[in-house]
């Protein structure tokens, strides 16, 4: 979808154009594309599922030699009843150019959601010495970064969160997702991060709020009285 001047995918199946995430996770991590298998939505309880597990094993074997755990994150939208017409339109064969369709684009949701399996999922894979990726487009990420202050962010082969970065960009027929940058961290970095949220509400406007509402229900009590 086009959101301001961004476009921001907001299905996971977006990244897996030309399967060129996986390539470039095994170039990255294994070093080769060779004796690779994907497996998709592979549980782990009680931690949950992980989208993707990449596995490398030996030559004509079944024997597991290394894996990496798999993440997709997406954008995703509030009020998406003006998407839904817009699909709907074009479906119709509707001419699309210069009209407009009101929608949110819900990123505080996606973090308060995602952040708590970023960080439970991150301490499994940290104990057992093995990777995640996680993989996220690249105005979606800089949320994360902005919304937990996540600065000084850099890639170290020694962490085992990693976030793949990518950005979708218009081509002549459709469009393109290329790869921004890489970037990592620790769980205790993530946590602290997490911790000391620099985006706290004040007390005093919440209060403030429990004010007005107590006065509203006041008045209302003395009306019906």
């Amino acid at each position: 979808m086009h959101y301001g001047d961004r476009i921001i995918a907001v299905c996971p199946r977006r990244f897996l154009q030309d399967s060129i995430v996986f390539q470039h996770i095994a170039d990255h991590y294994f070093g080769t594309q060779s004796d690779l298998v994907v497996f998709q939505e592979l549980s782990l309880s009680p931690v949950g599922t992980f989208d993707y597990v990449m596995v490398h094993h030996k030559p004509l074997s079944s024997d597991v030699v290394d894996f990496v755990m798999i993440e997709f994150q997406t954008g995703q939208t509030t009020g998406t009843g003006g998407l839904v017409k817009g699909l709907e339109d074009f479906l119709q064969g509707e001419e699309m150019a210069g009209k407009d369709y009101r929608f949110g684009l819900n990123l505080a949701d996606i973090w308060k959601r995602s952040f708590t399996q970023i960080l439970n999922k991150g301490v499994v894979l940290e104990r057992w010495g093995h990777k995640i990726y996680w993989i996220v487009q690249e105005p979606v990420y800089q949320n994360l970064v902005d919304r937990y202050n996540l600065r000084d962010m850099t890639y170290h082969p020694n962490h085992s969160t990693i976030f793949m970065i990518y950005d979708i960009r218009q081509k002549a027929e459709g469009y393109e997702l290329f790869q921004t940058r890489i970037e990592s961290s620790t769980i205790d970095d993530l946590f602290s991060a997490f911790r000391h949220n620099p985006h706290i509400p004040p007390k005093d406007a919440f209060i403030q709020k429990l004010q007005r509402r107590l006065k509203a229900k006041m008045e209302l009590k003395i009306q019906l009285g």
